[in-house]
């Protein structure tokens, strides 16, 4: 049996997350920069990818709604994907299936809710599929802004509930852990942050890193007196 074959095997089921633990918490889950590390996660990624799109893998006919603590917006977090800059949106669905949610339900307790074992629920949909999306906002590297959650849905993003429960999400697709974003991505978020959050204090926009020290997300370039998000300010 292939690797392939042994992931496909197992996701055929609703407690595929607990099916295939041992492998997730060891190959997938932990943070890496290895760029062959990365490459082979892409490839299970993309199976996943698949096999959500060919209905293949059971998900939940209905649940509880996860999105019932929504309050008033008040932070907007900045993040990268630190994925290839065109990705599909089936794809970073179907990392965010994984690694949020996935991760979360094989720990049993979901907001209070007993879900272990049970096939995967995110009270999400777009055209009419369930998805798995932990940002509002894409951000293209020509500019384009993409719509990915509704501002009354919360995304899974910060690594704190509190947070959110009234952050908005605004992703850069790409990686820019050493790079800084095209002209075009800074003018598109000082638009949507403009236009729909205005309200928001600029002391509230943040960067994922400020809020969790595991990561460096979205990127070295970020903070300090050059860095990119005193251009989002500006």
């Amino acid at each position: 049996m292939t690797e392939k074959e042994y992931w496909r095997q197992n996701l055929w089921h609703p407690d595929w997350y607990l099916r295939l633990k041992g492998y997730l918490e060891k190959e997938i889950f932990p943070i890496v920069n290895d760029k062959e590390i990365k490459k082979k996660r892409h490839v299970f990624y993309e199976t996943v990818e698949e096999m959500l799109v060919a209905h293949e893998i059971p998900l939940a006919n209905k649940g509880p709604n996860y999105d019932e603590e929504r309050k008033q917006v008040d932070t907007i977090i900045i993040h990268h994907t630190s994925e290839e800059p065109d990705i599909r949106l089936s794809k970073l669905s179907a990392i965010g299936f994984v690694r949020q949610y996935g991760k979360d339900y094989s720990k049993n307790d979901v907001l209070g809710y007993n879900v272990k074992g049970k096939p995967i629920w995110s009270n999400h949909f777009k055209d009419g599929r369930m998805v798995f999306f932990a940002y509002h906002w894409l951000i293209r590297g020509d500019g384009r802004a993409e719509r990915l959650l509704e501002d009354h849905q919360i995304g899974w993003q910060s690594g704190a509930w509190d947070i959110n429960t009234r952050s908005i999400a605004i992703s850069l697709s790409g990686d820019y852990s050493n790079s800084f974003p095209s002209e075009q991505q800074i003018s598109t978020i000082k638009k949507v942050i403009r236009e729909r959050y205005s309200h928001v204090e600029k002391d509230r926009i943040i960067g994922h890193r400020e809020m969790n020290n595991k990561t460096t997300c979205p990127g070295n370039k970020f903070l300090g007196d050059e860095g990119w998000r005193n251009m989002i300010l500006a």
